[in-house]
């Protein structure tokens, strides 16, 4: 979640900004620029991929300076690790903004999936670079902290539900859950209803 309570994908969804940013002249500013310039990456990946994240195309896309760009991102390496590293929170900030009085394991499994438009352009970017991580030393721990973050909410969901592990381990629950956003992805089923009740039939 950003300073201003919005989700990186939900300001990527926003889409660039109509008036130029300033250079940044407080630590708020530079949060809330760093916040646009991460959902202008996620949106630059998601519709061209990850060879389209360079400084100046990232520049025009957030509409900040390229100047100002150089010294906060200054290689498509460090761009690509701040984009990978935005979506752990973003999972956790969703996860935790379910009702407290929520206890249902089907709800935590369905937050994972990409079932709107929000954690379609999330999944996009975990997915591309995550291929990217096999090959980039820099992103690989990225890559295991959202992946594991991924395990944990499948974790809350497994107790939620009271079922044990030797019933359904949570390895394999990790494992289908993997597979099933890029299933998803890749036949653009996420954006049909067909898939909004796949925590029931996880929880079955």
């Amino acid at each position: 979640m950003t300073a201003d309570g919005a989700g990186y994908a939900q300001l990527a969804l926003v889409g660039p900004l109509v008036e130029p940013w300033s250079e940044a002249t407080n630590a708020e500013t530079i949060r809330a620029r760093d916040t646009k310039v991460i959902a202008a990456a996620w949106r630059l990946i998601a519709r061209e991929g990850v060879l389209a994240l360079t400084v100046k195309a990232l520049a025009d896309e957030s509409r900040v300076a390229v100047s100002s760009m150089r010294y906060t991102m200054p290689s498509q390496a460090v761009m690509r690790e701040r984009a990978l590293e935005a979506i752990a929170p973003s999972i956790r900030d969703r996860v935790g903004a379910l009702p407290a009085n929520l206890e249902g394991g089907p709800e935590r499994a369905r937050l994972l999936l990409p079932l709107d438009a929000e954690r379609r352009l999330e999944a996009a970017v975990l997915l591309t670079l995550s291929a990217s991580a096999l090959t980039e030393p820099g992103l690989q721990p990225i890559w295991r902290e959202v992946d594991g973050t991924i395990r944990d909410v499948g974790a809350e969901a497994l107790r939620a539900l009271g079922v044990r592990g030797d019933v359904l381990p949570l390895g394999h629950l990790h494992a289908f859950m993997n597979g099933l956003i890029a299933q998803l992805m890749n036949r653009g089923e996420g954006r049909s209803g067909q898939w909004t009740k796949v925590g029931d039939v996880i929880a079955s």
